[in-house]
Parts: C-alpha cells; sequence; structure tokens
C-alpha cells in the first residue's frame, strides 16, 4: 500500500472512531434519560456535551478531519500552541478547549 494511501485510510479510521464514540455517547445519554424522566423528554444536547470530557480519540478525529481538509499546518501549530510537539502529549484537561480552537479553523 502506497504511503499516502496508508496516510489517508489511517486518518479516515481516526474521525471514523471519533464519529462512533460521539454516536455512542449519545445513545448512553438518551438512554439515561429514558430511565431516569420517564421516557417522554430527552436530555438537551448541549447537556450532553458539557458533562463528559473528551477523550483523546475524539481530538484525533476532529484534528484529522481538519488536517485531510487542507489544514494540515493549522492543526500542527494548535498542537504547538499547546506546548507539544504530539496530539498525545497534550494534557486531557485541554482536550475541549483544543477541541473550540480546531471547530474554529475555517
Amino acid at each position: 500500500m502506497a504511503p499516502d494511501k496508508a496516510q489517508q485510510l489511517g486518518t479516515d479510521l481516526a474521525h471514523l472512531a471519533a464519529s462512533i464514540s460521539e454516536i455512542a455517547e449519545a445513545l448512553k445519554t438518551t438512554g439515561n434519560a429514558d430511565h431516569s424522566s420517564g421516557g417522554n423528554e430527552p436530555k438537551p444536547q448541549m447537556e450532553a456535551s458539557t458533562a463528559k470530557a473528551s477523550t483523546l480519540e475524539e481530538v484525533r478525529g476532529i484534528l484529522a478531519d481538519k488536517a485531510s481538509t487542507g489544514h494540515r499546518e493549522a492543526v500542527q501549530a494548535l498542537i504547538h500552541k499547546h506546548g507539544c510537539q504530539r496530539l498525545s502529549d497534550i494534557d486531557p484537561s485541554e482536550f475541549d478547549v483544543l477541541i473550540t480552537e480546531a471547530r474554529a479553523i475555517q
């Protein structure tokens, strides 16, 4: 397999994993809402997203998506801005801020 193809496949898989994780969390939240409120009203989306901490996989998926759409340099700049050379070196407490910054990349 060509290196470019392997890299793209890895990026796509990371994005897919992040998406699956987000869906699983949403399903868990919906399931908990059904049990706690009688099942009539699901919890608002914002409440669910603020209650959980972001994972490395979620951050990696978002950054991989941005990098694959032509923002590779901006993604690297974000990682360096947080004082690291690699995403895995960033403190998990900074993941939410990093996601916010990444989503702001246009």
